[in-house]
């Protein structure tokens, strides 16, 4: 395959991981208008399965770990796809460019000195060790984000619905009621 045609490919795979990214962008906010009208309108939320408080450091090690694994973690699976596939196809990307580099500069069993390397292939692959770091630091930020975000919509509301304390402020004329109460069951 010529190095033009790969770079082609590379391009437009780039391209339609952007586009992916964007829509996954607009279906996240849409889930997330869903997820606060799931809310009933008392407060309280509708909740099948007991979730669990999601770190945003644990979330943050698995995206430095593996692009995408934080987005997992927290339960972000479209976001965690679309980090995923661009790290992988960066990473395809920098694969093809190390055998292109090997098989262009080197003759037979010797190494391949950087020096030998013409400028415009050593910016290619300084651009895709770049733009593999961004990638990188873009999920990490991400991940501890979609942690936060998953805590606040769906953790909180339901720990906040199993204290038993509750409490209310009633101002009235010149004063301020404070009440604090704790529901009793008696079985």
């Amino acid at each position: 395959m010529g190095y033009r045609l790969v770079s082609k490919i590379s391009l437009v795979a780039i391209i339609i991981l952007s586009l992916f990214s964007i829509a996954f962008a607009q279906k996240d906010k849409q889930i997330q208008q869903n997820k606060e009208s799931a809310v009933q309108s008392n407060g309280t939320p509708i909740i099948f399965e007991e979730p669990e408080r999601k770190d945003p450091f644990i979330a943050g090690v698995l995206s430095w770990s593996w692009s995408g694994l934080g987005q997992f973690y927290t339960q972000n699976y479209k976001k965690g796809s679309a980090f995923l596939l661009a790290d992988l196809a960066e990473k395809g990307v920098l694969v093809y460019m190390l055998f292109h580099i090997s098989e262009k500069y080197s003759s037979s069993d010797q190494d391949v000195n950087w020096s030998d390397i013409s400028k415009k292939d050593q910016t290619i692959v300084v651009g895709l060790l770049f733009s593999i770091f961004i990638t990188r630091v873009f999920s990490v930020i991400d991940a501890v984000d979609s942690a936060h975000d998953y805590n606040r919509l769906i953790y909180y509301p339901y720990w906040k619905s199993k204290q038993g304390f509750k409490t209310s402020f009633e101002p009235e004329n010149k004063s301020l009621h404070i009440s604090v109460s704790y529901p009793v069951n008696f079985k």
